[in-house]
C-alpha cells in the first residue's frame, strides 16, 4: 500500500436502523475521498427515514465534505444528524457552515435515542 492511499484512505460503513440509517466514515474526508463520502451519503439520503451521520472515527475534513454537507444539509429536510464530531473536525464544519439545518449530538447512542424520540413524535 502507498503512503498516499493509507494516509487519505476512507471506509464507509452503513447500518439499517430503526427509522433510518446509519452512515459511519472511517479515516480523511479531503479531496481525494469526498466523492466516495458524497456517493454514500446521496444514496442514504434517497432513501426512507433519517440519517445519522457518525464522524466518530474522521479526524479531517477538507472543503470538499463541508460542500458535500451543505448540500445535503440544504436538501435533507431536517432529516440528518450528526454525532461524534472530533474538535477540529467540528471547527471546520462550523466554520463551514456545513452543520446548518442539521441536528448534532455528542454520540451515536445520543443520536440513536434522537432518532427513536423523534420518530415517536413523528407519529403522533
Amino acid at each position: 500500500m502507498n503512503r498516499r492511499s493509507r494516509t487519505w484512505g476512507l471506509e464507509i460503513s452503513i447500518e439499517p436502523v430503526a427509522g433510518g440509517i446509519v452512515l459511519a466514515p472511517k479515516g480523511r474526508i479531503g479531496s481525494v475521498t469526498a466523492p466516495a463520502f458524497a456517493d454514500a451519503l446521496n444514496a442514504v439520503l434517497a432513501g426512507p427515514g433519517r440519517v445519522i451521520i457518525d464522524l466518530t472515527d474522521v479526524d479531517y475534513v477538507s472543503g470538499p465534505a463541508v460542500r458535500t454537507l451543505q448540500q445535503s444539509a440544504a436538501t435533507d429536510r431536517g432529516r440528518t444528524i450528526v454525532c461524534g464530531l472530533q474538535e477540529a473536525v467540528g471547527i471546520t464544519l462550523e466554520l463551514g457552515d456545513a452543520l446548518d439545518g442539521v441536528l448534532v449530538m455528542k454520540d451515536r447512542a445520543a443520536a440513536l435515542a434522537s432518532l427513536i424520540m423523534g420518530n415517536q413524535r413523528f407519529k403522533d
